[in-house]
């Protein structure tokens, strides 16, 4: 499977975060070992799935609380790593991408506010103009998600093949450090969540 239908899948499955179900099938691990599985790298799916489940215990996207998105954050990490790109820079771009993502969601969050006066005027005239102005809302939150995964993955595979093994040492290993570490700050994330509820 190709990087870029990889961030296809991707965009399908986040949106069960908000829009779609609710399943529970855009939960990060899941979308790491599907998208590890369909790109042939179930092991680095299954590793990244993981440790950004880990990370999004810690800050749950609940209400208006949206500082990053883990299942995009594990997915482009996912798609990354199937295209052998270093660990690091993975771990990297998922972050990028989870971040990015956020950022657009809000911007998006806020133009449909604008218009909910208008989909309820629709919804009370009834007929297709508000399954259409729903569909056009799904297809543009797929393709926000599509572009941001697909720009990280771009720009994080072309630094990888460029830039990256030239980098200075410092910032090679300093990088590695963090991203091998990653499961284990998590896993502290998690604790300290834990015991500030207990």
């Amino acid at each position: 499977m190709t990087g870029v239908a990889a961030c296809a899948v991707l965009a399908v499955l986040e949106l069960d975060a908000v829009l779609i179900a609710q399943t529970l099938v855009s939960r990060p691990l899941v979308v790491g070992a599907v998208l590890g599985t369909l790109t042939g790298s179930p092991q680095a799916g299954l590793l990244f799935g993981a440790v950004f489940e880990l990370l999004g215990l810690v800050d749950l996207p609940v209400g208006g609380c949206l500082t990053w998105s883990a299942p995009v954050a594990a997915g482009t990490a996912t798609v990354l790593a199937s295209g052998g790109t270093t660990s690091a820079l993975c771990f990297a771009g998922g972050v990028a991408a989870g971040v990015l993502h956020a950022r657009l969601e809000a911007l998006e969050r806020r133009r449909r506010a604008a218009t909910a006066d208008a989909l309820v005027a629709r919804a009370k005239a009834g007929g297709p103009a508000l399954g259409r102005a729903l569909g056009v809302s799904i297809v543009c939150h797929a393709a926000m998600t599509f572009a941001a995964a697909g720009a990280v993955v771009a720009l994080v595979g072309y630094a990888d093949r460029r830039w990256w093994p030239a980098a200075p040492e410092f910032l090679r290993a300093g990088a590695a450090l963090v991203s091998s570490s990653a499961s284990w700050i998590a896993l502290s994330g998690v604790a300290a969540w834990g015991l500030r509820r207990a």
